[in-house]
């Protein structure tokens, strides 16, 4: 074998190896927001051990509907989300978040701009919880909503570490 080959092969014994203990996964949720409803759903993380989440990328219907006082009607979900862990309860917001501020790439007509950052480690077994409020915005200004059930798909990615478990 050359030299060449053995260097490839090696790397491939590398990449092999380093995959043992460090890999890139996802999680995803497809979550349909009812019409006048909020709640709490969750992610159960793998048993396979730590999960680091690096970010997350959102996309959503716009189902929904607000017409101003002035007669405009502009489609739009409504939605809030608030992502955290079930075991540290530790929140990535400090309330709900409407979702179009951190959707990426958010409606399926809008343009993908690439992943939104968020890093936090949960521990092997930990659940992402996603509480959601899908109910009517307050009126500020004589505007009327209609709301609509609205579909929302997430997904989380980052590395996962398998020989961690005990972390």
């Amino acid at each position: 074998m050359s030299a060449i080959s053995e260097g490839i092969k090696q790397k491939v014994l590398d990449m092999k190896e380093a995959q043992r203990y460090e890999k890139r996964y996802d999680f995803t949720r497809s979550v349909v927001a009812k019409k006048d409803e909020a709640g709490t759903l969750s992610i159960p993380m793998t048993t396979e051990g730590p999960f680091y989440m690096l970010g997350y990328n959102i996309m959503f219907t716009k189902n929904s509907s607000k017409t101003t006082a002035g007669g405009t009607t502009i489609n739009a979900p409504f939605t809030k989300l608030r992502f955290r862990a079930e075991s540290d309860n530790c929140a990535m917001s400090n309330d709900y978040v409407p979702v179009e501020l951190i959707a990426t790439p958010g409606a399926e007509d809008s343009s993908r701009y690439g992943m939104r950052e968020f890093n936090h480690l949960f521990g092997k077994g930990d659940r992402l919880m996603i509480d959601f409020d899908h109910r009517e915005p307050d009126a500020l200004a004589g505007e009327t909503y209609s709301l609509e059930d609205e579909k929302i798909d997430i997904v989380f990615t980052g590395y996962l570490y398998p020989d961690f478990g005990n972390v």
